[in-house]
């Protein structure tokens, strides 16, 4: 197996990819200061302008041609597709103004619909709840 660096967007974009969680991998689990940390980190990201950011690894294979099989790495793909879904929510209800006017719908059109509606998860905890509301 050879690692390689990838976008994290290009790994969650694509019109009929879904990603399964095995059974045998715990619930998604992050607390309130997982979930703050992670957001902080790409806070800085942009205010530094920085072009990339190392999110940790992600382990996964093709189980078929559509299905990927995430064997690590679900709590920050789930994390950051509910930061994703919470920064929509936060543009459709007038909070914040992005520059670019399209970002909403790329979001949900090329990302998050496409992750977080099919990702297999179960149990979300409070910290869940925080980024969704």
């Amino acid at each position: 197996m050879k690692g390689q660096p990838r976008r994290l967007v290009q790994f969650l974009e694509g019109t009929a990819k879904r990603f399964i969680i095995p059974v045998y991998q715990r619930n998604y689990d992050w607390k309130s200061e997982n979930c703050i940390q992670l957001y902080n980190d790409l806070v800085n990201v942009v205010k530094q302008k920085k072009e990339t950011h190392f999110f940790g690894s992600v382990v996964s294979y093709n189980c078929s041609r559509n299905e990927i099989v995430i064997i690590d790495g679900q709590q920050r793909i789930t994390t950051v597709s509910l930061i994703l879904i919470a920064m929509v929510n936060a543009m459709k209800k007038g909070k914040c103004v992005p520059q670019d006017s399209t970002l909403c719908d790329r979001i949900m059109n090329d990302t998050v619909r496409l992750t977080v509606w099919k990702l297999l998860i179960s149990n979300l905890s409070p910290a869940t709840e925080m980024i969704l509301s």
